[in-house]
C-alpha cells in the first residue's frame, strides 16, 4: 500500500493539502492522478526534486510506502471496531 499526498506550503507553517489517499498500487496512483507509471514511480523513489518540480507554484507530491505491519494493525483496529458496533 502507498499514501499520496499532494500540497501546497504556503508559509513556514501552514500547508493547504490538496490530495491525500491510499492507494494498493503504484500503478492506481497514475491512473487516478493521470501520470504514467513512470513519473509516479520516479515520484516515489526519488527524494530530490527534478529540474520541473522547482517551479514556484508547483506542489509538492509525496508518495509513501505503508508497511505491511502498519496496515495489519489498522485492519485489526476496524475490524475491533466494527464487532463493536454489532
Amino acid at each position: 500500500m502507498y499514501n499520496c499526498k499532494i500540497f501546497h506550503n504556503l508559509g513556514e507553517s501552514t500547508s493547504m493539502t490538496l490530495h491525500n489517499k491510499d492507494y494498493k498500487s503504484l500503478k492506481d496512483i497514475s491512473n487516478d492522478l493521470g501520470l504514467t507509471y513512470q513519473q509516479v514511480a520516479d515520484l516515489s523513489s526519488r527524494k530530490e526534486k527534478k529540474k520541473y518540480q522547482e517551479f514556484k507554484y508547483f506542489p509538492e507530491i509525496k508518495i509513501t510506502r505503508i508497511p505491511k505491519e502498519k496496515i495489519s494493525i489498522n485492519n485489526k483496529d476496524e475490524s475491533t471496531e466494527t464487532n463493536n458496533e454489532s
